[in-house]
């Protein structure tokens, strides 16, 4: 079976195949393991929001390539610590990463299942959640049944607060860019009404 019209489509949306593979790669970094940690997601999908605010991508295409790059992330931290995993991790293990596990762990003890819909929206260990709950033995549909809508709500939220922020500063942008034009086309009128002013009173005499 030929890849082609799945490309096909890709291409057909106003974000490209290569721009929607952009966006998968870059949230499913942010959400892996390790990797993530180090990653600003919050920042990251603000900014996408305000890309597809300023007219680079669709709002909607942006939502859902993000939503399954993370989604694949999660999934990689899952399995990885579902089928035993955890221990390939542990010689990149740092200070601030053996840190996140002990708070993703705590998280998990404290709140069961919802830990992994919670731990979604806080930042600096949320990569760390899915390998821990693989860990900890979660069934994998107890895991995707938080996991799944956490992180579409996740992106929904801070992709449309960069979206909306960038349509807000823009509409100002342009309501300000309106009121200083009325203004100089006003002072020009009244420069060139005084002009016309002198100098008809200075033929005059």
């Amino acid at each position: 079976m030929s890849a082609r019209p799945f490309f096909d489509a890709l291409d057909s949306l106003a974000i490209g195949s290569y721009g929607a593979a952009g966006l998968v790669l870059l949230l499913m970094l942010e959400s892996m393991p390790v990797i993530g940690l180090f990653i600003p997601g919050v920042f990251l999908m603000v900014g996408l929001g305000s890309l597809s605010g300023g007219g680079y991508f669709g709002f909607v295409d942006c939502v859902i390539f993000s939503s399954i790059g993370a989604l694949l992330g999660d999934s990689i931290g899952y399995w990885l610590g579902y089928r035993g995993g955890e221990h390939l991790l542990a010689r990149f293990a740092s200070r601030r990463t053996r840190r996140s596990r002990e708070k993703a762990l705590d998280f998990l003890d404290r709140h069961g299942r919802w830990a992994v819909f919670l731990g979604r929206f806080v930042w600096f260990f949320h990569p760390a959640v899915p390998l821990f709950a693989g860990v900890s033995g979660m069934r994998p549909w107890r895991f995707y049944l938080a996991d799944v809508p956490a992180v579409v709500l996740w992106v929904v939220v801070y992709a449309g607060i960069g979206h909306w922020a960038t349509g807000v500063a823009r509409e100002r942008t342009l309501e300000f860019f309106t009121v200083l034009g009325v203004a100089i086309g006003v002072l020009l009128l009244v420069w060139l009404f005084r002009h016309l002013r002198r100098r008809r009173s200075s033929t005059s005499m």
